[in-house]
């Protein structure tokens, strides 16, 4: 099972005097959010994780009481930058609290998305463990502190004592909680995942779908921790039910005490609201105009849904049993626009997919091909005059074999056949009549410098580095530096070094292009009136691939 993400969300605080509104200060809440699509060598690059890392950062921003003075958002950094972050996050805070003379109340929330194992964080080829992060928190003087974790394996994180969390902007008298919540996006022996089309980690999305007002059952425009990690919970689980990674189980470890409910989120904080009316029921996609999936939800009648979003123009897609249907609409800077039935119209189906179907298609780590490919090997004339025939033929033909050790890493093995002369001459080098050709027979390495996830790009460029033995053959009578007559055979060693691409244009076929360089040590004797082959070679293929692949 491919390693893909995990989701842990984990809200840790000290104990927390109660305290009445009347006697509550001003409230600031900091915010430290990472993403890291790099886990280290060996380990698949994530493909959302800094995406996902930067959604919650906007929904802090937006509905989470955080100023944007007050985060800090680092995209694959180095632990070192990690580790000046926290420090950076501790001086704030202790500045804050020192500045406010102990009055107030601040808080901190550290999100992570990225890779992890059961022991710690994995920034590149370093580990952050979970030990070192607790104990950094709880060096961190804040009132409350909030720690989510996206990555792979961080449901060990849970087994670390916490607390719990409320949102700076709310001074509740009801809402005296105590203690600590760990909620983990599966249980510590299920993988999980995240998907090609929400472009996100399955319980990422489905926990900010669920900030933004989705997971708001009780309408009052306040997003509970307890109604966030439901939603999250039945969307997640609901929705990899038939992927390839397999049903993915949220788990939670509450122990708080107080009255009342953690406030996550207040949907009221934002100028814009798209409204989905009672008579509306269905699966519903919120998109933008960039087709940026923003919320997704079910949505059963006789429930209004207010949704904070930010002002644009939005797609509103939702799907029944009997179709779907589509309805387009602009949400102004502090507008509020309701959606009702009469609004949408039939659309196509949208294409989905269970995950790992087709999303990595064009992968080859693992795989074989065999390629046939034809073209030329480029050799000039040697100033000579063609009195029968034609010099310079520059024929090739060959078959490669290729293994793909790595997504960007291939062994290549060749078996190359080229004609350089066929006729008659006279020239500098001498008197010829016959043919000469050979064969070559390089053994060599493909780099593909492309970026990205090269599981899901067909077009495939490559630097390629080859070296192995030429041997050269010709027929016939030849004076220059020598004299032979018949057929005469020398071999020397050669290499060549170029780059092309390659198009995979199905999961078994690919079209390729070569452009190399030939050269080579000079044969002991000439072969025909040459000395060596060097020159260019141009090629085209058609591949064969084979072999399940990692």
């Amino acid at each position: 099972m491919r390693l893909v993400k995990v989701l842990a969300l984990f809200v840790v605080t000290l104990a927390i005097a109660p305290r009445d509104a009347a006697a509550a200060g001003p409230l600031q809440r900091y915010a430290l959010v990472v993403g890291a699509n790099s886990g280290g060598a060996g380990r698949p690059t994530l493909q959302y994780a800094i995406s996902d890392a930067e959604r919650f950062a906007r929904v802090m921003v937006d509905l989470g009481g955080v100023l944007p003075a007050n985060e800090i958002v680092l995209r694959q950094p180095k632990l070192r930058e990690l580790v000046d972050a926290l420090d950076t996050l501790t001086r704030r805070v202790t500045d804050a609290k020192r500045a406010g003379g102990g009055a107030g109340r601040t808080e901190v929330v550290l999100y992570y998305s990225g890779h992890a194992d059961e022991l710690g964080l994995l920034l590149g080829d370093d580990r952050y463990s979970y030990r070192t992060l607790r104990d950094r928190l709880d060096q961190i003087p804040a009132d409350v502190r909030i720690a989510v974790l996206d990555a792979c394996s961080s449901g060990a994180f849970t087994r670390v004592k916490g607390g719990k969390a409320r949102p700076p902007f709310l001074v509740d008298e009801s809402a005296d909680m105590r203690g600590h919540a760990f909620l983990t996006s599966s249980s510590e022996t299920e993988a999980a995942q995240e998907s090609d089309r929400i472009h996100a980690s399955y319980f990422t999305h489905y926990l900010v779908s669920g900030f933004r007002g989705a997971a708001d059952t009780s309408g009052d425009g306040k997003v509970t921790l307890n109604e966030a990690y439901q939603f999250a919970f039945n969307e997640t689980l609901g929705r990899t039910v038939d992927t390839k990674g397999g049903a993915q189980h949220p788990s939670y470890d509450i122990n708080m005490s107080g009255t009342g409910d953690v406030v996550m989120t207040d949907v009221r904080q934002t100028t814009s609201t798209l409204v989905l009316g009672e008579e509306l029921e269905g699966r519903f996609f919120v998109r933008t105009a960039a087709q940026e999936l923003v919320v997704e939800l079910y949505k059963p009648r006789g429930r209004k849904v207010e949704l904070a979003i930010e002002p644009g123009d939005y797609e509103v897609r939702v799907e029944r049993e009997k179709g779907s249907f589509v309805t387009k609409t602009a949400v102004g800077d502090g507008a509020r626009v309701i959606v009702d039935g009469r609004q949408f119209g039939p659309a196509a189906l949208e294409p989905t997919q269970r995950r790992g179907s087709d999303d990595a298609r064009f992968a080859v780590a693992g795989r074989n091909r065999l390629e046939m490919r034809v073209g030329s090997w480029h050799k000039d004339n040697n100033g000579a005059t063609v009195t029968g025939g034609v010099i310079g033929l520059d024929a090739f033909g060959g078959i490669g074999y290729t293994r793909y050790v790595r997504e960007d890493l291939a062994v290549t093995m060749s078996l190359d056949s080229f004609g350089v002369d066929s006729g008659s001459s006279v020239g500098p080098n001498g008197i010829g009549s016959g043919i000469v050709g050979g064969w070559a027979i390089p053994i060599g390495i493909r780099w593909n410098p492309l970026g990205g996830d090269h599981r899901r790009q067909s077009l495939k460029p490559f630097l390629a580095f080859g070296v192995g033995p030429v041997v050269g053959s010709s027929q016939g009578s030849f004076v220059g530096k020598t004299i032979s007559t018949g057929i005469v055979t020398r071999s020397t060693l050669g290499g060549q070094f170029g780059g092309g691409f390659d198009v995979h244009v199905a999961r078994s076929v690919s079209l390729g292009v070569t452009v190399d360089y030939n050269v080579m040590q000079d044969f002991s004797t000439p072969v025909g009136l040459r000395d060596n082959f060097n020159g260019l070679q141009v090629a085209i293929g058609i591949g064969w691939l084979f072999g399940r692949g990692q």
